[in-house]
């Protein structure tokens, strides 16, 4: 019997030990190894997973293969190790930690194959982001980048169109007021949806100062969900930079409900967050989410390397 490597986060243990037996648990099994994690469908779920610095600490054992288990390429696993290393860099913003990953993901289109060298220079790359980084030359490339407010401003449209389940937030007076303030934004012509986009831009990082930059944990704890629990950047023909765009929308779209939800004033809960990101995890996972994907393909101002690039900075 082949026996492969068997990990189950923090996050995971503690919550199913409040909740046995949970419908949320999910085993992603490969041909390698099985990941333990949870669909975070959920507020209490969110809450295991972004709520804690500790959420993904591994607990590593051995188990048996499953008959079942996917196949999984050496430069899959690596890219994901890869990628992991450079969302978890220190000391950065959410978009830094994502512009990172673009730009590992764009050395690692140069170098194809999986043979040992291959897997060796793709190792190193996070290395390097780590260099950059200490000697602020990602912080400085990241800051020349040139806005381009089309793409932000029809997402932000677009978001008036999404079908949430708003009924999951906690009661509250947002919990009323925001659904249609989101609804709202469908009625936005160029002129106004780009004064909005350079309004929530300027609200997102009062936000984040606010809500998040002393609790860094909750977006870098997200960022190492998407990749920890779908095997980013593994995909079925989608390609390893749409991977990536339809990552940083997601971000996007998420950080804008956050600046929706404080753009009157409100408090931000913990309780809130958590429930806002479960509300757009569920919306996530639905059909609508494709519908979106597909519409935003028409609308690109270039490739998706630098289409997402003008999402981070916006």
């Amino acid at each position: 019997m082949k026996m492969i490597e068997c990990y189950e986060p923090d996050f995971v243990r503690t919550f199913l030990s409040h909740h046995p037996g949970s419908p949320l648990h999910v085993r992603r099994a490969w041909q390698s190894e099985i990941r333990h994690s949870l669909t975070l469908t959920d507020a209490d779920s969110c809450e295991a997973a972004l709520g804690a610095p500790h959420a993904f600490t591994l607990h590593v054992s051995e188990c048996a293969a499953l008959p079942d288990g996917q196949p999984l390429s050496r430069r899959d696993r690596a890219l994901n190790q890869a990628a992991l290393n450079a969302v978890t860099l220190p000391g950065l913003s959410p978009e830094l930690r994502l512009y990172a990953l673009g730009i590992l993901l764009s050395y690692s289109e140069k170098v194809p194959g999986d043979s040992e060298d291959v897997l060796a220079h793709i190792a190193s790359l996070s290395d390097t982001l780590a260099n950059l980084t200490r000697e602020g030359k990602l912080q400085q490339q990241f800051a020349l980048l040139p806005a381009v407010p089309q793409l932000p401003c029809r997402l932000i449209t677009l978001l008036g169109g999404l079908d949430f389940d708003w009924g999951k937030l906690p009661d509250s007076a947002r919990k009323a007021s925001l659904p249609l303030q989101v609804s709202l934004l469908m009625l936005q012509d160029a002129s106004s949806e780009a004064l909005l986009q350079q309004q929530l831009h300027t609200q997102w990082q009062a936000t984040h100062e606010r809500y998040f930059a002393d609790e860094a944990w909750i977006f870098s704890n997200y960022l190492i969900y998407r990749l920890y629990h779908d095997m980013f950047p593994q995909h079925d023909g989608e390609g390893v930079t749409g991977c990536y765009f339809a990552l940083v929308s997601d971000v996007f779209l998420i950080r804008t409900l956050f600046s929706l939800w404080t753009l009157d004033g409100s408090p931000l809960t913990p309780a809130d967050t958590s429930a806002l990101f479960a509300l757009f995890e569920r919306w996530r996972h639905g059909e609508s989410a494709a519908a979106l994907r597909l519409q935003v393909q028409s609308l690109l101002p270039a490739d998706y390397l630098l289409s997402a690039f003008s999402l981070l900075i916006s």
